[in-house]
C-alpha cells in the first residue's frame, strides 16, 4: 500500500525507516514522497536496499544526496568514505541529467522523465545504480583529462569519469542508446581497525588530492564556460553546487555586491529560499568593506551584527557559516552556507578547501564581469567601426555628387539608412535671391525659410554652431509652436558652414523606431556633414559652369543633357515627366523700343520669377532664342499647370524697369507631358510647336496639347 506525505517530513520517515530495518522503494518528487512498504525481514536490522526515482529538476541532485548520506551512515561508512561517494554520486546524477530527454510532451512515456536510482549494501559492499532514458553516449571515447592540458585546451570534460574512477571502488556505464545509460559505482567499506594510522593517514590524504584534483578540474571547465558564456548565474550555481557537494552542506547562496546600486543582489540559491526571502540587500559600501577585511574566515556573526535583514530573515542553524568573496582591487559578494550533512566534528581540511573554493568562485565572477565589459567594449567598437564605415561611404556619395539638385536627396537617404531619422530637411542658401531653398521631399513644406517665423533657424545661422534639443519640453531658450510635429520632442539643426559662410542647414527630427534623438546621434550627424560643405561648394563651382551668366538659369545644353537623363529614369520607374516651355510675349518690340539692354533685365527679371515658383528639384533652363524651358520631373500636367499659374500671376504683378523705361511683361507657356512613344526631339519639337500657338492666340496665357485639341 502507499501513502502520501509532505515534504517536511520526508527526511523523518526515511531515518525512521532505516532504523527501524524497513526495506521499501520511495518515489522522490518535487512534492511528495510515495513510501510502498515492501517486506520487514526477519532478523537484519538494517535496510540493504534502497530505490527511488529522481525528477530531473534543478538541484534535485543534491537532495539525493541526502538519502546516499543517510543510507551510507547506516551501513557503517566513515565520514570521509561518504565524502568520496558523494561526489562521485553528483556526478553521476550530473551525468544523468544532461544526458536525459528533454522538450518532452505529454505522449511521451512518464519513464523518460525519471532517473531511476538503486542503493544496495551487501558483503561490505555499497552499489549504487544510476540510470536514465536518454540518449548514451560512448565513455571510452572521453578522454582523461590533465589538467596541465585542461589550462590551455578548448576541450573542457570527462572529470567526473576521472573522479568516479578515483574515488570510488569500481565503476562500469553501460549506454543503451538512444533508451539510456546506466551507471554502477561500487564502494568497499573499509575495516579501519585492520589499517594503521599512518595507512589512513596517507589515504586520506591521497583522497584529499584527489578531490583538489577534481575540484580545479572542474573550476577550469567553468571558468572556460564563464569567459564564452553569458549567463553568470548558471556558471555559479554549477560552483556553488560543487561546493555544496564536496563539503557535504545541505543549502547555500550567493550574493554579488552591486557598487552601483549599494546593495547585494541574490545571484544563486539552492535550497535556502533566498531569492524569495531575502532577494535583496541594501548595504552602504562602507559597511561591506568592514566585511571584506575579513577574509578567509566565518564572518556569519559579524553579518547578522551589521545587517539586521540577515538575521531577521534566516532562522537559527539555517546559516552555519560566512564567507566574503573579493579580489585584490574587486569587493565581489558574500558566499552563504547552510548546515552540513553530517554533525560530527568536521574535517581539518575544510577551511583550506573553502579558501581555494572561494577564492575560485571570486575569480569567476570576476573573470566573467571582465569578460561582460570586454564583449560590451568589443560590441560598442564594433557599432563604432560600422559606423566609421558608413562615414565613409557617405563622404564618397556626397563628395561624388555634383548636381545640387540631386545632393539634397543623397543626403537624405544617408541619414536615413545609418542613423534611422524619419524627419529629414535640408535648405539651401541661394544668393541670387538671398534666401534660403527648402528642398523638395516627401513633406508638406514652404518652399522657402521664412527666418521671421524661426528663432531657431536664426540662432543657428546667427551662432554658426549646431543645435541639439534633447527634450523641447525642458528648452527654454526658444518657443515651439510647432510642438505637434515633434513625435519624440527632440531634433538637431547643423549649419553646413564653408569659409564663414552658411551654404546651408540641414534639420533632423524623429527616428523610424520613436527614440529620441540621442547625444550619440548628434555626434554621428556632425560626422555626417562633415563632408557636405565641401560637396555644396564643388557643387556650386559645377553649377557655375552650367548655368546662364545673366539670368543663373541652367544653360541650353545643360538642359538637353538633363532631360535625356529624365527620359531614361522614367522609361525605368515609370514616373510622369513634364516640361514647361515659355517666352516674353512682344519681346521684339520692346527691344525695338527700349534697346538690348532692357531686354537682359527682362530675362534677369522672368529668370528670378521662375525660380521664386518652382520647386527645388525642377531645372530652370535659358532655352534657345529668347525661351525658357522647365524640367518638371515626377509631374504630371496638373501639376505643371499650377506652377505656370503662379508664374503667370507672378509676372503680372511684376514691372520691368530699366532707366527711366518701364513695361510690364507677359508669358506664352505651353506645357507638354512626356509620352513613352516619344524621343527627345519629339518632345521639345512638340512644345516648341505648342509654344508658337500659344503666342499666336495672343500670348499671356497657358496652353496644353489638350487645351489646342478642343
Amino acid at each position: 500500500m502507499g501513502y502520501y506525505y509532505p515534504t517536511k517530513l520526508y527526511k523523518i520517515l526515511l531515518q525512521y525507516f532505516l532504523d527501524t530495518g524497513l526495506n521499501f522503494k520511495i518515489e522522490l518528487t518535487r512534492y511528495y514522497i510515495l513510501a510502498c512498504f515492501l517486506r520487514r525481514p526477519p532478523l537484519s536490522s538494517m535496510v540493504p536496499h534502497l530505490f527511488f526515482k529522481l525528477e530531473n529538476e534543478k538541484d534535485s541532485e543534491l537532495e539525493a544526496c541526502e538519502y546516499l548520506d543517510m543510507f551510507a551512515k547506516k551501513c557503517g561508512f566513515s565520514s570521509e568514505a561518504i565524502d568520496e561517494m558523494r561526489l562521485a554520486f553528483i556526478e553521476g546524477l550530473i551525468n544523468a541529467k544532461e544526458h536525459a530527454p528533454k522538450d518532452l510532451t505529454d505522449n511521451d512515456s512518464p519513464q523518460a522523465r525519471e532517473i531511476q536510482i538503486s542503493l544496495t549494501f551487501e558483503n561490505d559492499l555499497l552499489n549504487i545504480n544510476i540510470r536514465d532514458f536518454g540518449r548514451g553516449f560512448d565513455p571510452s571515447v572521453v578522454e582523461k583529462p590533465d589538467i596541465k592540458k585542461k589550462l590551455k585546451s578548448s576541450y573542457k570534460r570527462g572529470w567526473g569519469i576521472m573522479l568516479m574512477e578515483r574515488l570510488m571502488d569500481g565503476y562500469e556505464i553501460t549506454s543503451f542508446p538512444p533508451s539510456g545509460t546506466l551507471m554502477h559505482l561500487v564502494k568497499k567499506k573499509v575495516n579501519e581497525a585492520a589499517r594503521s594510522q599512518a595507512e589512513i593517514d596517507a589515504e586520506k590524504e591521497h583522497k584529499r588530492v584527489e578531490r583538489l584534483r577534481y575540484i580545479l578540474g572542474s573550476f577550469i571547465d567553468l571558468s572556460s564556460f564563464l569567459c564564452s558564456s553569458k549567463n553568470l548565474q548558471a556558471g555559479l550555481r554549477s560552483m556553488l553546487r560543487i561546493l555544496l557537494g564536496t563539503m557535504g552542506v545541505t543549502r547555500g547562496a550567493i550574493y554579488t555586491f552591486e557598487k552601483e546600486n549599494k546593495c547585494l543582489e541574490c545571484l544563486v540559491d539552492i535550497k535556502l529560499r533566498a531569492n524569495a526571502r531575502l532577494p535583496r540587500v541594501n548595504i552602504d559600501q562602507a559597511i561591506f568593506e568592514k566585511l571584506v577585511l575579513k577574509q578567509n574566515i566565518d564572518i556569519a556573526d559579524l553579518v547578522r551584527d551589521e545587517i539586521s535583514q540577515f538575521k531577521e530573515t534566516f532562522k537559527e542553524g539555517e546559516i552555519e557559516r560566512i564567507f566574503t568573496l573579493s579580489t585584490d582591487n574587486q569587493n565581489l559578494g558574500l558566499l552563504i552556507l547552510g548546515n552540513r550533512f553530517h554533525k560530527e566534528d568536521e574535517d581539518p581540511f575544510d577551511s583550506e578547501l573553502l579558501t581555494i573554493i572561494t577564492r575560485n568562485i571570486s575569480s569567476a565572477i570576476n573573470t566573467y564581469r571582465l569578460m561582460q565589459n570586454l564583449r560590451e567594449t568589443n560590441e560598442i567598437l564594433d557599432v563604432r567601426v560600422r559606423e566609421l564605415d558608413s562615414v565613409r561611404e557617405a563622404s564618397q556619395t556626397i563628395s561624388s555628387e555634383l548636381e545640387i539638385e540631386n545632393l539634397p536627396n543623397t543626403v537624405e537617404s544617408i541619414f536615413k539608412g545609418v542613423m534611422g531619422i524619419n524627419k529629414f530637411s535640408m535648405s539651401i542658401f541661394d544668393p541670387t535671391e538671398n534666401r534660403y531653398n527648402i528642398c523638395r521631399n516627401n513633406r508638406s513644406l514652404p518652399a522657402a525659410l521664412d527666418l521671421w517665423s524661426s528663432p531657431i533657424s536664426q540662432y543657428v545661422i546667427q551662432t554658426m554652431q549646431p543645435l541639439y534639443v534633447p527634450d523641447i519640453t525642458c528648452e527654454e531658450r526658444f518657443s515651439f509652436n510647432r510642438a505637434q510635429n515633434y513625435a519624440s520632442n527632440s531634433f538637431i539643426v547643423i549649419p553646413i558652414v564653408v569659409q564663414d559662410e552658411i551654404l546651408a542647414m540641414v534639420n533632423l527630427s524623429d527616428k523610424n523606431n520613436d527614440e529620441k534623438i540621442s547625444a550619440h546621434d548628434f555626434e554621428m550627424a556632425q560626422l555626417l556633414c562633415s563632408q557636405l560643405g565641401i560637396a555644396l561648394k564643388n557643387a556650386n563651382l559645377y553649377k557655375r559652369g552650367i548655368t546662364d551668366a545673366l539670368t543663373h538659369l541652367y544653360t541650353n545644353h545643360y538642359f538637353k543633357i538633363r532631360l535625356s537623363q529624365e527620359i531614361s529614369r522614367l522609361r525605368r520607374i515609370k514616373s510622369p515627366l513634364s516640361i514647361i516651355m515659355t517666352s516674353i510675349d512682344s519681346l521684339e518690340s520692346l527691344i525695338e523700343k527700349h534697346g538690348v539692354a532692357f531686354r537682359d533685365a527682362a530675362f534677369v527679371k522672368v529668370g528670378t520669377t521662375i525660380k521664386r515658383v518652382i520647386r527645388f528639384n525642377d531645372l530652370p533652363c535659358r532655352f534657345e532664342g529668347n525661351k525658357f524651358a522647365i524640367i518638371m520631373p515626377d509631374t504630371g500636367i496638373e501639376g505643371c499647370i499650377i506652377a505656370a499659374e503662379k508664374i503667370l500671376e507672378s509676372m503680372r504683378n511684376i514691372t520691368v524697369k530699366h532707366g527711366n523705361n518701364e513695361e510690364k511683361l507677359t508669358l506664352s507657356l505651353a506645357i507638354v507631358q512626356f509620352d513613352v512613344a516619344m524621343n527627345q526631339n519629339q518632345l521639345l519639337e512638340t512644345a516648341d510647336n505648342l509654344l508658337a500657338k500659344t503666342i499666336e492666340l495672343g500670348g499671356n496665357r497657358i496652353l496644353t496639347a489638350k487645351d489646342l485639341n478642343k
